[in-house]
């Protein structure tokens, strides 16, 4: 029952003209409750004295005659005008006498009203006659008179209801052509806007209440349809324009013969969170040296792409002067240039971007690696005993980013096996299951001991599998870049 009531109330609520349909029966029921009780009142006290009038007048007017007629022994002519109240259904009897007090000298019907047992209120008259003053009593039924009140109040409630009910249909009538109809235009014409992208403008025109809005409202979709046309013009500028920056960023990245060449196994994951990036990596071989680089830049999309230029550029410039320099040495002058790039080496510093980097370089003939990381770590797998080596927790270029700031470096032997990972942390701090906690390494690391044995795409596919499984349907929050690569052995 409360789920009817429940589903009524929704209707109500969602349908105005049923709204007004309710609201104009509760208000006219109430009005014509409030009338018909009011006419009842005022009819019955109007038939009281309506009666009351009319009997004393006709009692009035035949008590002499009838007086007259007994005292001259006609008392059975006498009794025939008291017949005269035979014609109202409502009248019990009449008496007639002659002597205050005395007993009827005729009555109507023969019996008399004190032989009738039927109550009722009495009207009484006193007229003079040649005699002395004849005394009229006329005794009225009230439930008679009630019940012609009711027929009468009866027919009058008919009435209303009647005519109540053609002014609510001619109402109703009104409402749905002048109101719900264009009203109704208006919504659908809305509807198909939002679902189809289909500006309609609506054909209605009128002067009233209703006209004025509908005119507003096509005023309004010729507003909208011309902003929405630019937004989208200038939409798709934008996208455009991201897209050509989405091919400039990918040609900034290694290509797969460099890979190739750097790397006896190699295997990547790079996914800007938006068309454009703050992730990016780089790889330089020169003789028997691989440098490869990871750089998480301030922030994603274009700003962030911008800096990946920023970074990548500077790299190029510091192996260009000296492609000798190690990753410690390599991360201190990228912080540097960094901040000068930037304007953000002085105390008026106006700007607070930067990056999170680490960077790893690969000596094939001694089957060595050394490591520097600025918060990025490397992680290590060789025999199925995995490790991470932190970087330090600082980052480059800045503003507070002290100058030529120092990096540890990490010396790895490699074995035949031994496979190597850097990510971001957009693998890392991405949030998902059950208590929508961060992935991190406690996730990542036994993902890469069950697969390090196999190929670099291998474990990258196991990484990302997991990576999926765990974020759900959690929006990704940052750029993702996982590297995995097996350095190249001497001779191979």
């Amino acid at each position: 029952m409360g789920r009817l009531i429940s589903n009524a109330v929704g209707f109500l609520r969602q349908r105005i003209f049923f709204k007004h349909m309710l609201a104009t029966l509760l208000i006219g029921g109430t009005l014509n409750a409030v009338v018909l009780f009011w006419y009842k009142d005022y009819k019955e006290s109007a038939q009281t004295d309506q009666v009351a009038a009319e009997m004393a007048a006709i009692a009035n007017r035949i008590a002499r005659p009838a007086a007259d007629l007994i005292a001259a022994g006609n008392a059975s002519q006498a009794r025939g005008l008291l017949a005269v109240f035979a014609g109202f259904p409502y009248v019990v009897c009449a008496d007639l006498s002659l002597e205050n007090g005395g007993a009827p000298a005729v009555s109507w019907p023969v019996i008399g009203c004190a032989k009738i047992n039927k109550p009722g209120f009495d009207i009484e008259v006193t007229a003079p006659t040649g005699g002395g003053e004849a005394n009229m009593l006329v005794r009225i039924d009230p439930v008679l008179l009630a019940s012609e009140l009711r027929t009468e109040v009866g027919v009058v409630l008919a009435l209303g209801l009647l005519g109540g009910f053609s002014l609510i249909l001619a109402g109703a009538g009104a409402f749905i052509w002048l109101i719900s109809r264009p009203l109704r235009q208006m919504l659908h014409a809305i509807e198909r806007f939002e679902r189809d992208d289909d500006p309609t403008k609506i054909s209605y025109t009128s002067e009233d209440e209703i006209g004025k809005v509908i005119t507003s409202y096509n005023m309004m979709l010729d507003r909208e349809v011309e902003r929405v046309t630019a937004i989208r013009d200038a939409h798709r500028q934008i996208v455009d324009s991201v897209t050509y920056a989405t091919r400039i960023q990918q040609c900034l990245l290694p290509t797969a013969s460099q890979c190739a060449e750097a790397f006896d196994d190699f295997a990547v994951i790079w996914e800007p969170r938006d068309l454009v990036g703050g992730d990016i990596y780089w790889v330089r071989t020169t003789g028997p040296t691989t440098t490869v680089a990871v750089i998480d830049c301030t922030g994603h999309g274009v700003p962030g792409g911008f800096m990946t230029m920023l970074a990548i550029a500077t790299l190029e410039r510091l192996y260009f002067e000296d492609e000798t320099l190690g990753p410690a040495e390599a991360l201190s002058r990228l912080s540097d240039l960094t901040r000068m790039l930037l304007s953000q080496d002085g105390d008026d510093a106006t700007s607070n971007d930067g990056m999170d980097a680490a960077i790893c370089q690969i000596n094939a003939l001694e089957n060595t690696a050394v490591f520097s990381g600025a918060r990025l770590s490397l992680l290590t797998s060789s025999n199925e005993n995995t490790m991470r080596i932190k970087g330090d927790r600082m980052s480059v270029g800045y503003p507070d980013t002290p100058s030529l700031p120092q990096f540890i470096e990490h010396q790895i032997h490699l074995e035949d096996d031994t496979m190597l990972m850097i990510t971001t942390d957009g693998l890392i701090d991405q949030l998902g299951g059950a208590k929508r906690l961060a992935f991190g390494y406690q996730h990542l690391l036994p993902v890469i001991t069950k697969h390090s044995d196999g190929t670099a795409q291998d474990l990258l596919f196991a990484v990302k599998k997991a990576f999926q499984d765990y974020s759900a349907d959690e929006e990704r929050l940052d750029d993702l870049t996982v590297l995995a690569f097996r350095a190249k052995r001497e001779g191979a």
